[in-house]
């Protein structure tokens, strides 16, 4: 059975959750050198470099509340539009990881964010370890 690279990372990320706090920051970064040795192992780094690297498996309750203000707009938007806007829909869609909305709004901008964040949060977080 093939996985796609998303497959994959979902499949990581829960392999991630599922470790102890303690050694959570440790899974992130032996699964991110894992996908990045791998990507470049089969050179299409510069492809990936233009998608979503990185789903990460934080949940929009997580973020700031003028972000989730925000994101919600945009949910409320593209379930209108579709004409599946009810409180019921818009409440699991909130209550989701990022890349569960990604199907209704874009995501990228978030991820984004999100990573710079992690990436602060990991580098702090090494330095006070040493």
């Amino acid at each position: 059975m093939a996985m796609t690279r998303r497959e994959l990372i979902e499949f990581l990320d829960g392999l991630v959750e599922l470790a102890s706090e303690e050694n959570k920051i440790r899974a992130v970064l032996v699964k991110e050198k894992f996908i990045s040795d791998f990507e470049k192992s089969y050179e299409y780094g510069e492809e990936v470099e233009k998608t979503v690297s990185y789903l990460p498996p934080h949940y929009i309750v997580a973020m700031s509340d003028d972000v989730q203000q925000e994101i919600k707009e945009k949910i409320i938007t593209a379930l209108t539009e579709a004409g599946e806007c009810t409180p019921e829909n818009i409440d699991r869609a909130m209550s989701s990881k990022i890349y569960d909305v990604e199907d209704l709004i874009d995501i990228r901008e978030y991820v984004k964010m999100m990573e710079t964040e992690q990436k602060k949060k990991t580098e702090q977080k090494r330095r006070g370890g040493r």
